[in-house]
């Protein structure tokens, strides 16, 4: 059975390649639906397994950790993204007949349970919990506690942020916790510009902070029972940004990363934590993330002639928010797409946008325009005339189909602006990437 399983899922992999599809995640699905067991028993090809779950922030954290391991270990991972139990399987299936130190997952929130069933991690890194995806997860605590109710291993270690109120959720497991966290900068705030699960875990009060980095992420505490920020063993104690990226110390120790986004550093932070814990060298982590050039559309860099395009995805109002807020350090002339479908990938609820904080986009210097596309354009738009950007500066494009979109990307291209962002919901951003990578003869 095993056997049949993985020969099955290579043949199905070769025929779709062979037709110009990726097949992320078709060797997993095919595999399983011959030996339901396959991923246990393939995960014995790992010494050591890590699963990075969470809202934001898994597949570059995933990205970023390989980017450090792997230049000492052999590593198995699955980098494209596909992070439900058919994207985690398609790898070891893939690599069958191979054997690796570390087996480093990034696990969809909701996959968690099943895939847990078949892997047992070693660590389990969990980067923040919001709200996403209302109309597949419900309410963000329901997220939480699947994720809490699949760790039935104490010897799993938890690498948690100590920034988010949502990791004193796991305060009741008996596992080893790992903390991250960042202190205050002068890039963070006083006060939280969305409102986003605000409430303590265990009294249900409204909690206090003393700062916030981004979102509710920050140090909180509650004035009506104990909780509070859980002391931090790895730490941010300085940043420093620039157009490229950011120069930031970790326990003593500079890092710079050339990766844009303040989400980012916590990312980077995590993969740090588990580096660390597994031993190795800060010199060797450090030269990793420096040489990190992250892809697949997570602020990803195209050229185009002299023109430089940024392609992101965003989700959900915290992700979208701190986006706005990144491009905000760009002073160069520039045109803003966001692109937001409605198709079950992105979530049929697109309410989600009124609770991003729409006045970052005001916050941007130099916007020349800024480019509502996608199935609900139209909304983008009414939301951006709501907060009082200037009519005369939207462009709207309403597209039919995902794949409707490319005369709005030839369009803000055409612009003589040096600086180009394009945003994209989950069917959005992966087209607009094939259409970049045409156009300027990426990969």
């Amino acid at each position: 059975m095993k056997r049949l399983s993985i020969l099955a899922g290579k043949l199905g992999y070769n025929l779709a390649r062979l037709k110009g599809e990726n097949g992320t995640a078709l060797p997993g699905k095919i595999a399983l639906s011959i030996d339901k067991n396959i991923l246990e028993k393939l995960g014995k090809n790992c010494e050591k397994i890590v699963f990075i779950t969470g809202t934001n922030g898994k597949t570059t954290t995933n990205n970023i950790s390989n980017q450090i391991f792997d230049e000492l270990y052999p590593v198995i991972s699955n980098l494209t993204g596909s992070n439900m139990i058919q994207g985690v399987a398609t790898p070891l299936i893939l690599n069958s007949s191979k054997k690796f130190q570390y087996g480093i997952f990034e696990v969809d929130e909701g996959s968690v349970p099943e895939v847990s069933e078949n892997l047992t991690p070693d660590y389990l890194i969990i980067t923040n919990f919001f709200r996403d995806q209302l109309d597949r997860y419900g309410e963000v605590e329901n997220t939480i506690m699947l994720v809490h109710d699949s760790i039935t291993n104490p010897k799993t270690k938890l690498i948690l942020n100590a920034d988010d109120p949502s990791s004193m959720y796991f305060n009741d497991l008996p596992n080893e916790k790992i903390y991250y966290s960042q202190n205050k900068t002068k890039i963070s705030q006083d006060s939280i510009n969305v409102e986003e699960s605000v409430f303590c875990p265990k009294c249900g009060k409204r909690l206090n902070y003393e700062y916030i980095n981004y979102g509710n992420i920050g140090k909180f505490y509650c004035e009506n029972c104990d909780i509070k920020s859980p002391e931090a063993k790895y730490v941010i104690s300085d940043i420093e940004v620039d157009n490229e990226g950011y120069d930031f110390v970790v326990n003593g120790e500079k890092v710079r990363m050339n990766i844009l986004g303040l989400y980012n550093l916590y990312n980077a932070l995590s993969s740090i934590a588990l580096a660390r814990e597994e031993g190795i060298d800060w010199n060797i982590i450090k030269n990793e993330i420096e040489k990190m050039e992250y892809k697949r559309g997570r602020m990803e860099n195209f050229q185009y002639g002299e023109k430089e395009v940024v392609l992101g995805l965003s989700k959900n109002p915290i992700g979208l928010t701190e986006v706005f807020h990144t491009i905000s350090y760009n002073d160069k002339n520039k045109e803003v797409m966001f692109i937001l479908n409605d198709y079950a990938p992105d979530g049929r609820d697109i309410s989600w946008i009124w609770d991003v904080d729409f006045n970052e986009v005001l916050n941007i210097p130099n916007l020349n325009k800024f480019y509502c596309v996608g199935t609900r354009a139209e909304e983008v738009a009414l939301r951006l005339k709501y907060e009082g950007f200037p009519e005369e500066k939207l462009v709207i494009s309403h597209s039919e189909d995902e794949t409707d979109i490319e005369k709005p990307i030839d369009d803000i291209l055409s612009e003589e602006s040096p600086q180009k962002y394009i945003i994209g919901t989950f069917t959005a951003m992966p087209e607009a990437r094939k259409i970049l990578v045409s156009k300027t003869g990426g990969k």
